[in-house]
């Protein structure tokens, strides 16, 4: 007689990214990178979730709904953040001027956002909180129901990459990332629970890429908000060229790898 599947704890894997999201928000004062890997824990708590819709559809939705506007709530702190990173980064890959032209608009962010703090810690806080009460009420889930809800996100994604793959649409191409992102959480929390090929490693590297694209494109679009962030209107053509460069190298990257996955299916 064959013994039982053991089965995924959904549960406590839940629970464990949500308090190691309160652990890190904990240190948010001394430590600004601490709400981007908070972020990365409601994330990763979100991928569960949405697995978990296989055997609590109603709890799935309100967890989905109450992270929404906790993520909400903490992007007013990391975006700032993730703009300056990109800046500099583009800055490291052009020659002096450009790199000088990055470093003012990496230095005018972190200004306004210093100047004009927006994160609301308690209702983070709060959010947090609630989404760890949701999670621990989480029934037990099947083998099969977790089966079922990690091919679910598979399918998610692969329609996303489908849709977003050489396509010009913006709103496409953040959906394909989130999809692709979820997929690529679930696999590496569920382990030998998750069906099929995990692909991790071109996983990573899509999701990299399309954050690079989206980073690029979200500068630009700040830049042409407030041409001042570069000094002068020749430095802000500067930035705003190669800014483009980059977001098209870091498109194609994804595309490629994206082809070479379906391929490989």
């Amino acid at each position: 007689m064959r013994s039982p599947e053991p089965a995924f704890d959904l549960r406590a894997a839940l629970t464990d990214e949500l308090r190691a999201a309160i652990d890190e928000l904990e240190t948010i004062f001394s430590d600004p990178t601490a709400v981007h890997r908070g972020r990365v824990r409601v994330k990763r708590a979100l991928a569960l979730a949405r697995v978990g819709s296989a055997c609590a559809p109603g709890l799935s939705n309100v967890f989905v709904d109450t992270a929404r506007g906790l993520m909400r709530n903490l992007a007013l702190a990391r975006d700032p953040a993730a703009l300056s990173e990109a800046a500099r980064a583009a800055g490291g890959k052009g020659g002096k001027r450009t790199a000088e032209a990055f470093d003012l608009v990496a230095c005018g962010i972190e200004m306004e956002a210093t100047a004009h703090p927006a994160l609301n810690f308690e209702a983070a806080r709060t959010g947090l909180k609630d989404l760890l009460a949701l999670a621990q009420v989480w029934p037990e889930a099947s083998p099969r129901q977790i089966r079922r809800g990690a091919r679910r996100l598979e399918r998610q994604a692969r329609r996303a990459r489908r849709r977003g793959i050489a396509c010009i649409d913006p709103v496409a191409r953040h959906k394909w990332r989130i999809r692709e992102k979820d997929r690529h959480f679930a696999s590496l929390i569920l382990g030998d629970a998750w069906p099929g090929k995990r692909r991790r490693k071109t996983a990573e590297k899509i999701g990299m890429a399309l954050g690079v694209e989206r980073d690029a494109l979200l500068l630009m679009e700040r830049l042409v908000a407030e041409p001042d962030l570069a000094g002068d209107e020749r430095s802000l053509r500067r930035a705003l060229k190669a800014l483009n460069r980059r977001r098209s190298k870091y498109a194609r990257r994804a595309d490629a790898l994206a082809a070479r996955m379906r391929s490989n299916r």
